[in-house]
């Protein structure tokens, strides 16, 4: 299953091990799932990885994010986006619609951003992190 997961999501699941975000990411790892990523959205990961504010955190928990980062960027579907014009409240969010867009579909985008407000994006059903995990559970 091909899935766009928003960068809320990803950093999440490394905050929380026990959390619905934490799940998705060991769903990436043992090849449940397939994160759908374009060079723009792991642009993205990596700036918000490196925010000051969250490096405290990572030393703190022991977490290597750009180990992680490296590991998720060889598993991921890297794909050249496509050009959505489906309306969004933020303008910098374009990048996951795009990737909407792409072909083959990804199947779900799972994000926590209110600023997503439709129910789906290039026929793309936009899902929570707890609803997504909940499908995975129940395969």
């Amino acid at each position: 299953m091909r899935v766009v997961l928003d960068t809320n999501i990803l950093v999440s699941g490394l905050m929380s091990r026990t959390s619905a975000p934490a799940l998705i990411l060991n769903a990436i790892r043992s090849g449940q799932i397939v994160a759908v990523m374009s060079e723009a959205t792991l642009a993205e990961l990596i700036a918000v990885l490196r925010r000051p504010t969250l490096q405290r955190y990572f030393v703190h928990a022991a977490i290597a994010p750009m180990n992680w980062l490296a590991e998720l960027r060889v598993q991921a579907d890297l794909v050249v986006p496509a050009t959505s014009t489906a309306p969004i409240r933020d303008e910098r969010d374009r990048l996951f619609l795009d990737l909407l867009a792409t072909h083959p579909q990804p199947h779900y985008f799972v994000t926590g951003d209110k600023d997503f407000e439709a129910s789906h994006y290039s026929g793309v059903p936009v899902i929570s992190a707890v609803e997504f995990a909940r499908l995975l559970t129940h395969r």
